[in-house]
């Protein structure tokens, strides 16, 4: 396995978790916030250069439905990020305060709400990812080939990270903030900061799950149909 395969990876899973860290903003200062969403951002664009032979083979890149979820997913969250920098600019008050552009109320807006559509999104990619990253893990791990016992614990964990995942879309209220609702509801960090970070894995990890095995579900019927066909 390449060291730099397993260099690209962690980056990837910094990225994602200085997003979840930029979501706790009542959390941090504004300059904290900027920093961490900087970071993230130059990440983000190392990622984008590694997958740079993705993106070049884009126009014929989609085989199948699980292919068509995988671009709908990989150009939903390029947009979305895109979105988050400009608006990220634009209200700037530390890191970018020099540049001549201010940005109101409306770019707050656009703001939270690319943010939570860029960590569902993530949720997504990674999901759509799963395999190949517990195939690293497994070869990392020396684990052995796949048993029934494992895949059915595996898949019960599964469920209940599913379980507690949909609750606390609930108690964070993410389908308003989705929808660009107007909300006074804040986390109250004095009484639970480990609260507010264990929702939003669980949210991932829900996300990731259902974005997971839909592909799989997709990549059988695709399977099932094309046997189909050929019956005929």
């Amino acid at each position: 396995m390449s060291p730099l395969f397993l260099i690209r990876l962690v980056l990837d899973f910094t990225a994602a978790g200085l997003l979840l860290v930029a979501l706790a903003y009542w959390w941090l200062d504004n300059t904290s916030h900027e920093l961490i969403g900087s970071g993230m951002f130059v990440l983000l664009l190392s990622h984008n250069v590694f997958n740079r032979r993705w993106w070049a083979r884009l126009p014929r890149a989609a085989r199948g439905r699980p292919g068509l979820v995988t671009i709908a997913s990989n150009i939903s969250i390029a947009l979305v990020m895109a979105a988050l920098l400009v608006t990220s600019l634009l209200m700037s008050r530390s890191v970018f305060a020099f540049l001549p552009v201010s940005g109101g109320p409306t770019a707050r807006e656009i703001h939270i709400l690319a943010a939570y559509w860029a960590f569902i999104l993530a949720a997504v990619h990674l999901g759509l990812h799963w395999s190949m990253i517990t195939a690293v893990a497994g070869r990392l791990l020396r684990a052995g080939s796949p048993n029934a016992i494992r895949t059915a614990a595996i898949r019960a964990v599964a469920g209940a990270i599913a379980a507690y995942g949909i609750h606390s879309m609930v108690v964070m209220g993410i389908g308003d903030r989705l929808l660009a609702r107007p909300s006074i509801d804040f986390w109250d960090f004095q009484e639970s900061t480990a609260g507010f970070f264990l929702h939003h894995v669980a949210i991932l990890g829900a996300c990731a799950c259902a974005a997971h095995y839909a592909a799989g579900w997709l990549r059988w019927a695709g399977g099932v149909r094309r046997v189909t066909d050929a019956g005929e």
